[in-house]
């Protein structure tokens, strides 16, 4: 069976919801003292938005000292490039369209057995005292304190740090399991504004670096992408779905910015990165004096990514690289080896697992994603996947190992597919080429 019908089939077997915890001992619990664990969750920052992945054009050292003592996931993919759904995914485990929810905006239905097998609610069984504080955003079944969490501190931004050094630093007798989810770098959403000199509440950071990279010249500003450009046989929905999007009116500034503007566009990007950097660094930094980094696993991620500027576009939603690959760092010291992994890894399928595996409680059955131990920890793995799938309310997209294939459900020409290997930019769009017929066919 194809790739695609094959996911197809298993979204309509309703019996899939009927998820069930299964009394199997995992190797954390069989061999050792779980860890404590610190999930920090940043917003709308793709993979390459780090300098451990080589982008000299801001300054991670929070964030790169995590890559560089632990693993750095390069082929990490979203389930849904937008908040809502793909946090709903990471808490869950199960693609968020299964539950009703492709969008922002829709409301989901997340039956018993998914509810109760929530990531808060596995950990907290699995003995641990829990902590969330920042961004949920996802739906009143998963607001914190009904999900497992013993705490919840609401704001996203400069408060969060200290309140979640406060939590970890406590005297216990038993691990702890603290999510540090921040807002940014998600204000570039209110780049757009800035430019129309627009004051947002609470957002007057991001019309002050404005003003700032307005004064700068352009050869102080980072360059264009090398993908800058629009894809020749773009898919319809791409435009169609631009113009729908009223928070960032990216098909309008992809018609009205020029090439300095989403020069500043990128530099704002990438001061808003290092803002939330320096507050991961507090709390890496407060762990450390604490003697608390040797027995805490740490895993860092994001919700989506950010089209940065590439085939001239802003924000996310999009089944382009930069809006659905996500940095994934993890870094346990004596037990994670420190590489670079480029298996295919779904961030919302497979964080649940993963977390399950070193908290030393077994994850539910018949999930799609499965624990990334194995490749964090350089064990020998025959074969991990063959491709992963990520999906919204315009489509939806599967990513082999060496394409991907977009298939839209609005316009007249509904389908792409690119070879990532020689085409990483994602500008030629081969759906129509005879040579790439029997590809089409199996993606």
């Amino acid at each position: 069976m194809h790739a695609l019908s094959h996911f197809l089939l298993c979204v309509t077997r309703l019996g899939y919801l009927a998820v069930v915890c299964v009394a199997l001992p995992t190797r954390s619990s069989a061999e050792e003292q779980p860890p404590n664990i610190l999930l920090i969750i940043t917003d709308q920052q793709h993979a390459d938005m780090m300098s451990c992945a080589g982008n000299p054009f801001l300054s991670t050292p929070a964030m790169d000292s995590l890559a560089r003592e632990g693993v750095r996931f390069s082929s990490a993919y979203v389930t849904n490039p937008v908040c809502v759904p793909s946090r709903i995914s990471m808490a869950t485990g199960v693609m968020a369209g299964r539950l009703g929810v492709l969008n922002n905006g829709f409301k989901a239905s997340i039956p018993s057995e998914v509810d109760h097998n929530s990531l808060g609610k596995l950990v907290k069984r699995a003995g641990y005292d829990t902590f969330y504080g920042g961004k949920v955003h996802m739906c009143p079944e998963l607001n914190p304190l009904d999900a497992g969490y013993d705490e919840y501190f609401k704001d996203q931004r400069d408060a969060l740090p200290g309140a979640c050094i406060e939590f970890i630093q406590r005297e216990r007798d038993r691990p702890f399991f603290a999510v540090a989810s921040f807002i940014n770098p998600h204000d570039i959403c209110f780049a757009y504004s800035a430019y129309k000199g627009k004051t947002i509440q609470g957002k007057q950071s991001v019309l002050h670096l404005y003003q700032q990279a307005s004064a700068m010249r352009s050869e102080q500003l980072p360059p264009l992408p090398e993908n800058f450009r629009i894809p020749e046989l773009e898919p319809d929905a791409i435009e169609l779905y631009s113009k729908a999007n009223a928070v960032t009116p990216a098909g309008t500034m992809r018609k009205i910015y020029d090439e300095r503007q989403w020069q500043i566009y990128r530099w704002i990007y990438c001061r808003l990165t290092e803002q939330v950097d320096r507050h991961i660094g507090r709390i890496l930094d407060a762990l450390r004096r604490k003697g608390l980094d040797e027995e805490t696993l740490f895993i860092f991620t994001s919700d989506h990514g950010d089209m940065d500027s590439c085939h001239r576009l802003a924000s996310k939603g999009r089944f382009y690289e930069q809006s659905v690959r996500v940095p994934l760092l993890m870094r346990y010291n004596g037990k994670i080896v420190n590489h670079v992994d480029a298996n295919l890894v779904s961030s919302g399928l497979d964080l649940l697992p993963t977390v399950c595996d070193y908290a030393g409680v077994a994850a539910p059955a018949g999930l799609l994603g499965k624990s990334l131990r194995p490749l964090a920890e350089s064990e020998s793995v025959d074969h991990w996947r063959d491709y992963v799938v990520t999906e919204n309310h315009t489509g939806r997209m599967l990513r082999s190992v060496d394409f991907k294939y977009c298939v839209y459900r609005d316009g007249e020409f509904r389908e792409s597919l690119v070879d990532m290997r020689e085409d990483p930019g994602e500008l030629r769009n081969l759906a129509v080429s005879p040579a790439y017929a029997a590809t089409l066919r199996e993606h």
